[in-house]
């Protein structure tokens, strides 16, 4: 018998509010890199090492912060809301200089769009399940343990 729902399952129910705040947060901050390197534009030649250094590491963070979520670490929740709060700050402190208008409120919506799905009761209840199947792994780590 299980005692509780398994990873899967979990996944399953809350994969949909998962993924779309992965990829709210993604879009964000890809608008937040276009929006620096058009204000803050590098040479002609340096520009496709820019957009892919810039790219390799947004996907990372991105990437290892969701990752800990998944592992239930619900302390890296707030490193995607520094992520989005950075990118807010980006689109307001730049705003009108070189990009058109559409593109800061894009760069505003798409955090302010990510805070929102983060703050769902949803995601708080993903987080949650996740809290509890990382406390069944330690717990069936120990069981381990303890029959050697």
């Amino acid at each position: 018998m299980k005692q509780g729902p398994d990873f899967l399952t979990i996944l399953r129910q809350h994969f949909l509010i998962f993924i779309s705040a992965f990829y709210l947060a993604l879009f964000s901050l890809a608008i937040s890199m276009i929006l620096l390197l058009e204000v803050y534009p590098p040479s002609q030649q340096q520009y496709g090492v820019y957009m892919m250094s810039c790219s390799a590491g947004i996907a990372i963070y991105l990437c290892m912060a969701n990752l800990l979520i998944i592992r239930g670490r619900p302390w890296a929740v707030w490193l995607v809301v520094t992520a989005m709060v950075a990118c807010m700050l980006v689109a307001l402190g730049h705003w009108g200089r070189r990009a058109p208008d559409v593109m800061y409120s894009i760069g505003l919506i798409l955090p302010l769009a990510t805070l929102l799905t983060l703050n769902s009761k949803r995601y708080r209840a993903m987080l949650a399940a996740m809290v509890e199947v990382r406390g069944q792994r330690t717990a069936w780590r120990q069981r381990c343990r303890n029959r050697r």
